[in-house]
């Protein structure tokens, strides 16, 4: 039987786990990533998002993008995650009238952070009423042991709406910068209101992340965050893009990892050239490399041809010379994966998990 294998680097950086010194927790993957808070209370909320976003990688996209930004107000060495304690499944509903977050703001829901269905909003480009903006909320929670230390709120918005006529209309940046810090101002408020574990010490980080039908990865990305402390808060915009790789929008952003994209691509090709293909897909932020996620597709492979391509695309990693980017290599063999293929950000190591 194959067995997983993990090679040294990866062994090694499991060991080295860090601790936040909480008494009940996993240990996290390595100094940058948080610790689960044990016992793992999993939330009703799941089902909520289930319901609103049925694409799996986007919905991790938006709560490990969540994470990510978070680690400017909350330190992965102090503090450690749990998830969805307070906005709970019912905080959120607003299906058949009922008084959630989600809904729109009325009399019988006037916490309702969707503009009323009568507003005529402004998107900057026309008028539309009855707008729904807002899509979901995923919420992470900060406690070092037992004691709260903060939240993450990550708002999911439309970036554009349905007008009466059934045409799509584009949402400006500001409109929705200005539909944005009047709802995450309104969202502090009713967090430190609400309740009482949440006092005007406990620090609010939230961040909108903007959903883009238009972009070919179906992916969008955070666009603005605010942050609250003592009751008052501060605003800053992000710039966030998925793209495909190859394309030319990639070119464009970053014309030499696409020349060597290229050069990897002809080179796995000179391993097995019949049925091996190289795709992929970049995250950039502020139109800088941050992730960079390759898949090596092949078709038919023996088992000694899979293991060829996974140690030349290990080797082929030096072809990548930014450091300040995540680096991850999935290897198929007719649709099953055999390997990955990871460089962390500030690291020429590869970690390799393989089958075979």
């Amino acid at each position: 039987m194959r067995k997983s294998k993990l090679l040294i680097g990866l062994l090694a950086m499991s060991l080295c786990a860090c601790s936040t010194g909480n008494k009940n927790q996993a240990n996290a993957l390595d100094e940058d990533s948080y610790q689960a808070i044990l016992p793992y209370e999993a939330s009703d909320t799941r089902s909520k998002h289930v319901g609103l976003i049925n694409d799996t990688d986007l919905r991790v996209e938006m709560e490990s993008g969540l994470m990510d930004l978070s680690k400017k107000y909350f330190s992965t060495s102090s503090v450690g995650y749990k998830t969805h304690q307070f906005l709970d499944y019912d905080e959120l509903d607003a299906t058949d009238g009922s008084r959630g977050l989600l809904g729109t703001v009325r009399d019988g829901n006037p916490n309702g952070l969707n503009p009323s269905a009568d507003e005529e909003f402004d998107t900057g480009n026309g008028i539309v009423t009855n707008a729904t903006i807002l899509v979901d909320i995923y919420e992470l929670d900060w406690y070092t042991n037992d004691t709260l230390k903060g939240i993450s709120l990550g708002l999911v918005v439309n970036g554009n709406l349905n007008a009466s006529d059934g045409s799509s209309v584009d949402i400006t940046d500001e409109k929705m910068q200005n539909y944005l810090e009047v709802t995450f101002s309104k969202l502090a408020s009713y967090m430190h209101e609400r309740f009482n574990e949440i006092n005007k010490n406990i620090p609010i980080y939230i961040a909108a992340y903007k959903l883009d039908d238009t972009n070919a990865t179906d992916k969008g990305g955070y666009v603005y965050e605010g942050y609250y402390k003592g009751g008052q808060g501060n605003f800053t915009s992000l710039t966030q893009e998925w793209v495909l790789v190859p394309s030319s929008r990639f070119t464009e952003l970053d014309a030499t990892a696409a020349d060597e994209f290229t050069t990897f691509k002809e080179e796995i090709a000179n391993v097995l050239p019949d049925n091996t293909f190289v795709t992929g897909e970049a995250k950039f932020e502020s139109k800088k490399l941050r992730k960079l996620n390759l898949t090596i597709t092949a078709h038919g492979k023996t088992a000694g041809e899979v293991l060829a391509i996974i140690e030349y695309a290990k080797d082929q990693m030096s072809t990548f010379e930014t450091k300040k980017c995540d680096y991850l290599i999935t290897i198929l063999n007719d649709d099953t994966v055999y390997a990955l293929i990871e460089r962390k950000s500030g690291s020429s190591e590869c970690n390799v998990i393989s089958k075979i």
